[in-house]
């Protein structure tokens, strides 16, 4: 799925789709399926169209590319639920990783996400099996996009006591993927957005990672960098 880089990427991967899932579905399931179909078509048909004028200079607004942006991520969380309900997490990931794609396209006209839980669910599961710099670094720029691009409720950060609130995993998983990077300036661009946006978890965060140090054998740029940080948290938080 890495390959996927553009939503007509993303198009011909849910045109393939009803011949491949035929057989896992039941009447409802199918009828739950073909309406996400139909109103996919409209998106990418509305979104193509954006496009299209967009190279003629007919650029849309930042509310209008939210309001397209937030029907996409809609369509792709039913399209999610229905592949849990069916039980094909191959397939949930996959689609997750296609909400990478629905987030570019909503970046690149200036618009906010409203549901960034498929993109973080999709981050989680890229990270996992990269080790190339250049990639971790790249990563790390898309995570930072979607952190600038997230809306203004998402950023107030109203829940804050679920601790698997994705905006609360889109830093800690973003501040683990800077430091594998391994780059001081990254790291210290990340860290300190975190202990803006996330000033209850930065402790933890830092306290963690300098345990870390000692197990993973991190260079010694990277352990000065997160020493930096945790010597510079208070220890205790009074709430």
């Amino acid at each position: 799925m890495s390959s996927l880089a553009s939503l007509d990427d993303a198009h011909k991967y849910f045109k393939k789709l009803p011949a491949e899932l035929a057989d896992y579905f039941n009447d409802a399931h199918k009828k739950a399926f073909d309406n996400l179909m139909q109103a996919l078509e409209q998106f990418f048909d509305v979104a193509s169209t954006v496009n299209q004028q967009a190279a003629e200079d007919h650029v849309i607004s930042s509310i209008e590319a939210t309001e397209i942006g937030d029907h996409g991520f809609i369509l792709l969380l039913k399209m999610v639920d229905l592949m849990e309900k069916l039980d094909l997490p191959h397939r949930r990931q996959e689609i997750e990783q296609i909400s990478l794609i629905f987030a570019r396209w909503v970046i690149h006209y200036n618009g906010q996400l409203k549901h960034i839980e498929p993109v973080v669910n999709a981050f989680a599961h890229s990270a996992n099996g990269m080790k190339d710099k250049k990639s971790l670094l790249a990563l790390v720029e898309l995570m930072s996009m979607v952190v600038d691009a997230s809306s203004d409720e998402i950023k107030h950060d109203l829940e804050s006591s679920n601790i698997y609130r994705p905006w609360r995993l889109l830093h800690i998983n973003r501040g683990i993927v800077a430091t594998r990077t391994h780059d001081a300036a990254t790291m210290k661009k990340v860290f300190d957005e975190m202990i803006h946006y996330l000033p209850q978890d930065a402790a933890s965060f830092f306290s963690e990672g300098m345990q870390e140090m000692d197990t993973l054998d991190y260079p010694p740029t990277v352990r000065k960098v997160i020493e930096e940080y945790f010597l510079h948290q208070p220890k205790m938080k009074l709430h």
